[in-house]
């Protein structure tokens, strides 16, 4: 080729500034910036470098989880699942309610919670002031209430007769005057004395 270039058979002319820059261009992409992307960066163990979570506090359980609500009644955080005896189960529940800014107040008194677990007759209870298999206790603050209003939450929590692990149950609530909150969760297979449903 270069015989035919002195001959002047093939003329060559010099490359422009743009050519050159373009080259220059694709040399950098391919040199700096697709190995950035593709490569596992130096670190602790060659893993991104991120932002550290805290360490889980609940046991493994399965997925479904599920709340259903027609209503302005909320879930308002986490359903937990407390244990005296984790090896027979869970046999407190908890979890807080609450209600959006236009919503009309609630007279828990009048409110009940229909609990059903796999393989088990449901339960109805009513609002109390003890906990108990049969009686849920509504507290705001640690204080015994008997009726919330808008952009307030309160805390419930009731007895039951220890739920093993990896047993599905329902949670269903029914305000007097609104439709009903359905909250469905699966106890975790290993259970603590806290754990998050």
């Amino acid at each position: 080729m270069n015989e035919l270039v002195k001959q002047g058979v093939i003329k060559m002319s010099k490359p422009t500034v743009s050519t050159i820059t373009v080259c220059v261009f694709f040399i950098v992409v391919s040199l700096v910036l697709v190995p950035g992307c593709i490569t596992t960066p130096r670190g602790s163990e060659g893993t991104t470098p991120g932002i550290t979570l805290p360490p889980a506090t609940a046991s493994p359980a399965a997925t479904l989880q599920s709340d259903i609500s027609a209503g302005d009644l909320q879930l308002a955080g986490n359903v937990y699942g407390l244990s005296s005896d984790p090896s027979q189960g869970i046999d407190t529940i908890r979890f807080t309610l609450g209600l959006p800014a236009h919503a009309s107040g609630v007279d828990l008194t009048r409110m009940v919670i229909v609990f059903s677990a796999e393989g088990r007759e449901p339960v109805t209870l009513t609002q109390g002031t003890r906990e108990s298999t049969s009686i849920f206790s509504t507290t705001m603050g640690g204080n015994a209430v008997t009726e919330f209003h808008a952009d307030e939450e309160v805390d419930i929590s009731f007895r039951v007769k220890a739920v093993p692990g990896g047993t599905g149950l329902n949670i269903d609530v029914r305000p007097p005057d609104r439709a009903a909150l359905i909250i469905s969760r699966i106890v975790p297979l290993v259970i603590s004395s806290l754990n998050v449903l």
